[in-house]
Formats: C-alpha cells, sequence, structure tokens
C-alpha cells in the first residue's frame, strides 16, 4: 500500500513540476506571436517582393495560438491530475481504515457490518485510479502534439530561410532575425516539452 500512496504522491509532484515547466512553453509560443505579427508588418510594407512570405507568417500565428491553446489544455489537465491524486490518496486511506477496521473487529457480532463499506471503498478507490490513468494518458498526449508541431516547425524554418535569403538586402537581416528567433523558440519549446514528457513519465 505504501508504494501505491508514493505513487499517487509522485502524480501530484509531477503534475505540479509540468504546470510549472509550461510557464517557458507559454512564454516562447508568444515570443513565436511577436515575432509572427513582426513579420506580417514587413510584409505589409515590402509588398510584391516578399509575397511568398506570407503564408509563412499565417503558420506562425497559427502555430503560436494552437500551442498556447494546447498549453491552457495540459495546465487545466495538470490540475485534474493533481485533484485526482489527492482524491485517490483519501480514497486509499480510507480503504485501507475499512480493511482494518474489518481485521480488528473478527468475531465481534457486527463484523459483517463493515463488507458493504469495504467494497464501497474498494470500488471507489478503482474508479480514482481510472481516472488518474485517463488524466495522464490526456497530458502525455497534449504534450506529444506540442512536440509533433515543434518538429514541424523545423521544416517550416528552413523553408522561411530559402525565403529570407530571396528577399531584397533592404529586408533581408530583418526577416533573417525573425528567423532565426522563430527556429529558437521552436527549440526551447520542444526542450522543454520532452523534459516535461520525462518528468511525466518517470524517465
Amino acid at each position: 500500500m505504501r508504494s501505491d500512496i508514493e505513487l499517487r504522491t509522485n502524480f501530484y509532484i509531477t503534475a505540479v513540476s509540468v504546470s510549472a515547466r509550461l510557464s517557458t512553453v507559454l512564454k516562447e509560443a508568444k515570443n513565436i506571436s511577436l515575432e509572427a505579427m513582426n513579420a506580417k508588418a514587413l510584409v505589409a510594407r515590402a509588398g510584391e517582393n516578399v509575397r511568398t512570405f506570407k503564408p509563412i507568417t499565417d503558420y506562425m500565428v497559427e502555430l503560436a495560438n494552437d500551442t498556447i491553446r494546447l498549453v491552457e489544455e495540459i495546465n487545466r489537465e495538470s490540475l485534474l491530475i493533481s485533484k485526482s491524486s489527492l482524491i485517490s490518496l483519501r480514497g486509499n486511506e480510507a480503504f485501507g481504515h475499512f480493511l482494518k477496521a474489518k481485521n480488528l473487529s473478527k468475531g465481534a457480532l457486527y463484523q459483517n457490518s463493515f463488507s458493504s463499506a469495504l467494497l464501497a471503498a474498494e470500488k471507489d478507490l478503482q474508479t480514482f485510479k481510472q481516472d488518474l490513468q485517463k488524466n495522464v494518458r490526456m497530458l502525455n498526449e497534449l504534450l506529444e502534439e506540442i512536440e509533433t508541431r515543434m518538429l514541424a516547425a523545423n521544416v517550416v524554418t528552413s523553408t522561411s530561410r530559402l525565403e529570407a535569403a530571396t528577399v531584397s538586402n533592404l529586408y533581408r537581416a530583418n526577416f533573417e532575425a525573425i528567423v532565426a528567433k522563430f527556429e529558437t523558440a521552436a527549440k526551447n519549446i520542444r526542450a522543454t516539452v520532452m523534459e516535461c514528457r520525462k518528468v511525466l513519465n518517470g524517465r
């Protein structure tokens, strides 16, 4: 039973740890959004010379917004894991108390009166476990989705760098700087998400 309690305690601590790390992801996603806005402004000023860059800026905005949305969902799941862990811990304690009471009442006149309460506590405990496992799976899926998007961002970064190289000298340095910041933000997000997944999976 002790290892079971430790497991739930670890899930609680892990959920809090993941939420704390996600502040970095949120910050970087906002940086991507800011750079996308800067790129859009440059595209508007440069006109036809950089029209091929517009889809890239649209993608950057979409990526930033999706990442922010996913972080919000992850924070909600982390909160649910924290709550599920605490509820499961209490359920574990209740089950232990009922089991102890039943064992102590062996031979007593009302020994069987504990049976229904013990069964109910055991059933609740199983439900709590299932809820906790479901929340952890969902959190893993959300983190994986962000990581997948950041991998896709690598391809866009390569395309962006090629496009920036074709821009007139007047705007090239600005576009190259935006691409570099976008690449850095995407890498930082992916690294943080990978760390979150390691923490979540106990590796």
